[in-house]
C-alpha cells in the first residue's frame, strides 16, 4: 500500500514537472522569437536565423517563427523560399492570430513582382481588394494589369479608384484615356488624354487617340494636329496616315488622300488587317480619281496576301474587263471634261440634243435634253455616271429627285457599270430608262467608227 502511494505521488510530481516544462517552453518560445525579431531589426540576420531555426525544429508550425523566417528569406533575396513560406503560413490553422493576412498578401505581391510573375502579383492584389475594395495600391496595380490585358472596363474601374485616392498618380491618365476610348466613352477619354499630355507632352499614344476622337467628332483640324504629332512615333506612323487618308476620302479630297497614303505605302509589308485596310483605301482613292492602273496595282497586291479581302476579287474582275476593252478604257482614261465631246455624241446617238448640263460629282453629270425627232415632247434628264460600282435603288431615287427638280417627266440613266435588281424595279415605275456598260461598249464603238470615217 505504501509502495503504491509512493508510485502515485511520483507520477503526480512527474506530470506536474512536465506541465511546468511545457509551460516554460511556451513562455520561452515567444521570448526567443522576440529576441530573433530584435536581432533581425538590428540586421543580425544570421543570429536571428539560428534562433528561428532552433524554434522551428521543435515547433515546426509556430507561425511567428515561420513569418520571421519568410522575412529573413526576403532580406537574403531568396524569393522562391520566401514565397513558399508565406503560402505555407496561409494554410495553417489560426494563422491570423499571429499575422495580418493582408500583410502576407502584400508581401507575396511584392515578391511576385520581383520574380516578374505579373499574373500572380495581380492575383494577390485582387485578394487584398476583397478585404479593402478601396485599397489605393491594390487598385493601382490591378488597374494597370487589366489595362495591359485589354480588359478596359475593369481597368477603368480600378484606376479611377486609384486616382480618386491619389490625384498625383499621373501615369494612370493615359490608360484611363485609352480604356475610355475603347469603351466608346469619348468625353471621358478626351478629358483623361488631355491630362496625360499636360503631364507629359511626349506621350504620343495620347496624341494618337485624341486624333481618333477628334476624327469621330469631325473636328478635322484638331485631328490632323494630333496625328501629325503622333506619327513621329514609328508604331503610329502608318496608323496616323491611314486616319488622315480616311478624313480626306470621306470629304471627297481623293488627291489629298493619295498624297498622304503614299507616304507610308512602302512600309506596309504584312498581311494583317490594318495593312490591307491601308492599301485598300489607297486603291479606292486612285479609283475615285479614275487612275485605273494604280488602283488595280494595289488591289493586286492585296489579292496576293488575301484574295478574299472585301470585294477585291470582284474589283479586279471589273477593272480587268475595262483595261482589256479599249472602248471602256477610253471612258476611264480621261477626265469628265475631256469626255464631254464623246458624251455629247452618245446622247446625240439617242436622238437627243443637249440644252444644259450640270456637274454633280467628279464622275457624274446630268444633261437636260430634248428629242430631235419628237420636238413637241417635253425635255428629259440624262444622267451619266462613271463608276465600277453597281447602281443601287438609292441612286435611282436621287436621280428621280433631279427629274422632278427640272420639271421633267422622265429620264435616262447611263452608267459604265450595271444596275441592281432593285434599281431596275425602281426605274421601271418612274419612267426611267437604264443603259449600262453593255450599251456603252457598243455605243462608243459606233462613235469611234463615225469619227474615223470623218
Amino acid at each position: 500500500m505504501e509502495t503504491a502511494l509512493r508510485i502515485m505521488t511520483f507520477i503526480v510530481f512527474f506530470m506536474a514537472g512536465i506541465a511546468v516544462l511545457v509551460m516554460f517552453q511556451r513562455f520561452r518560445m515567444p521570448a526567443r522569437v522576440r529576441k530573433a525579431e530584435e536581432l533581425f531589426n538590428e540586421n543580425e540576420i544570421l543570429k536571428a536565423s539560428e534562433i528561428v531555426k532552433s524554434v522551428l525544429e521543435k515547433h515546426r508550425d509556430y507561425v511567428p517563427a515561420r513569418y520571421l523566417r519568410a522575412r529573413i528569406y526576403i532580406v537574403q533575396k531568396q524569393f522562391v523560399l520566401a514565397i513558399n513560406e508565406l503560402n505555407a503560413i496561409l494554410q495553417l490553422d489560426e494563422f491570423d492570430r499571429y499575422v495580418n493576412e493582408v500583410d502576407v498578401h502584400y508581401m507575396l505581391a511584392d515578391l511576385y513582382n520581383q520574380m516578374q510573375q505579373w499574373q500572380k502579383e495581380v492575383e494577390e492584389y485582387i485578394k487584398i481588394l476583397q478585404f479593402n475594395p478601396d485599397d489605393l495600391r491594390a487598385n493601382y496595380r490591378v488597374g494597370h494589369a487589366y489595362y495591359r490585358q485589354g480588359k478596359y472596363q475593369q481597368a477603368k474601374e480600378h484606376l479611377e479608384k486609384a486616382v480618386a485616392g491619389d490625384p498625383s498618380l499621373s501615369d494612370c491618365f493615359l490608360p484611363l484615356g485609352i480604356s475610355s476610348y475603347e469603351l466608346s466613352q469619348y468625353e471621358d477619354a478626351e478629358s483623361y488624354l488631355l491630362r496625360a499630355i499636360d503631364n507629359n507632352p511626349n506621350q504620343l499614344d495620347a496624341h494618337y487617340y485624341l486624333g481618333l476622337i477628334y476624327k469621330i467628332k469631325k473636328d478635322y483640324d484638331a485631328a490632323f494636329k494630333m496625328f501629325d504629332n503622333a506619327k513621329r512615333e514609328g508604331r503610329f506612323y502608318e496608323k496616323c496616315l491611314l486616319s488622315m487618308g480616311e478624313i480626306y476620302f470621306e470629304n471627297g479630297l481623293y488627291d489629298k488622300a493619295v498624297e498622304v497614303l503614299e507616304q507610308g505605302v512602302g512600309r506596309i509589308r504584312s498581311d494583317d488587317e490594318s495593312s490591307l485596310k491601308y492599301r485598300y483605301l489607297l486603291a479606292e482613292s486612285f479609283e475615285m480619281m479614275n487612275k485605273i492602273n494604280e488602283a488595280v496595282y494595289h488591289w493586286e497586291q492585296i489579292a496576293k496576301k488575301n484574295p478574299d479581302y472585301h470585294d477585291v476579287r470582284i474589283k479586279l474582275e471589273d477593272y480587268y474587263r475595262i483595261l482589256n476593252n479599249e472602248n471602256m478604257k477610253l471612258l476611264f482614261a480621261q477626265s469628265m471634261e475631256e469626255l464631254q465631246p464623246l458624251i455629247a455624241e452618245l446622247i446625240s446617238g439617242l436622238n437627243y440634243n443637249i440644252i444644259s448640263k450640270q456637274l454633280i460629282g467628279r464622275d457624274e453629270y446630268y444633261f437636260k435634253a430634248f428629242n430631235v425627232k419628237r420636238i413637241n415632247e417635253p425635255p428629259i434628264v440624262i444622267y451619266f455616271h462613271r463608276t465600277t460600282r453597281e447602281i443601287t435603288e438609292n441612286h435611282i431615287l436621287e436621280f428621280y429627285k433631279i427629274i422632278n427638280k427640272e420639271k421633267c417627266r422622265s429620264g435616262i440613266y447611263i452608267t459604265t457599270s450595271k444596275f441592281s435588281l432593285k434599281a431596275k424595279s425602281a426605274a421601271s415605275t418612274r419612267l426611267i430608262e437604264l443603259l449600262d456598260a453593255t450599251y456603252l461598249y457598243k455605243a462608243v464603238e459606233k462613235v469611234k467608227t463615225k469619227i474615223q470615217k470623218k
